[in-house]
């Protein structure tokens, strides 16, 4: 079970949605953006590293090579 230090943050972010209905979305649609975009980095830079490309293969569990050439 998580302590208490994991619920702050999760009941600030619900009383944040519920005071501000019209503003939370964007913020909320701007963090996960922001998180797929910095993983896409991340990928992409180990891509360029010695057997970063196998690490990545290994990572996803990916079989098919060829159906992710943005990837790899």
């Amino acid at each position: 079970m998580r302590d208490a230090s994991h619920e702050d943050p999760i009941r600030r972010w619900a009383l944040f949605v519920k005071d501000h209905p019209g503003k939370w979305k964007r913020i909320h649609t701007e963090f996960i953006n922001a998180r797929f975009e910095k993983a896409e980095q991340i990928y992409h830079k180990l891509a360029q590293t010695k057997k970063g490309k196998e690490k990545i293969i290994k990572i996803f569990n990916i079989r098919n090579t060829k159906g992710y050439p943005s990837l790899l």
